[in-house]
């Protein structure tokens, strides 16, 4: 059964799951906010979770980690559909911009609050908030949602 589902802007790549993410998280990185116009919310999940359908090209930089992130476009509208964190090898992050219905996605953690912009605001969502990676907190926030999903 399809749980969530979604895609780019002109459907040229199209993406199903039956899962629930791991962990909703912002991030405000620069590079993430530079490539993506404004701050970055993604879902968590395992690679193998996730059929994407479509030809996607990846766009390889040094995330604000510090090591390699991949990011998966429409070569067609441009738009950016996943991430492949180099630091957590085996996920995949969904933009929550990219669901069908991205209003079921609020994010619990918050990465790189030191470059966050000063008028986001958080409505109570965020449980957890990080000024940079936090890859080692994120991996073990994942692990405990595993028995919560769906």
């Amino acid at each position: 059964m399809i749980k969530h589902q979604g895609g780019c802007h002109c459907e040229a790549i199209r993406f199903k799951t039956e899962f629930d993410p791991m962990l909703v998280m912002q991030c405000n990185c620069i590079p993430c906010r530079r490539l993506m116009g404004s701050i970055n919310v993604a879902a968590a999940f395992v690679e193998h979770e996730i059929e994407i359908t479509g030809q996607c090209k990846e766009y390889t930089y040094i995330g604000g980690s510090g090591m390699p992130f991949h990011k998966g476009f429409c070569e067609n509208c441009g738009q950016y559909v996943y991430s492949k964190p180099t630091a957590m090898e085996g996920v995949i992050t969904i933009h929550v911009g990219a669901f069908d219905d991205p209003h079921k996605f609020e994010p619990k953690i918050e990465i790189f609050t030191d470059r966050k912009l000063k008028w986001v605001k958080d409505d109570g969502c965020i449980i957890s908030s990080f000024e940079e990676a936090a890859t080692l907190e994120r991996v073990q926030a994942m692990m405990e949602n595993m028995e919560q999903r769906g």
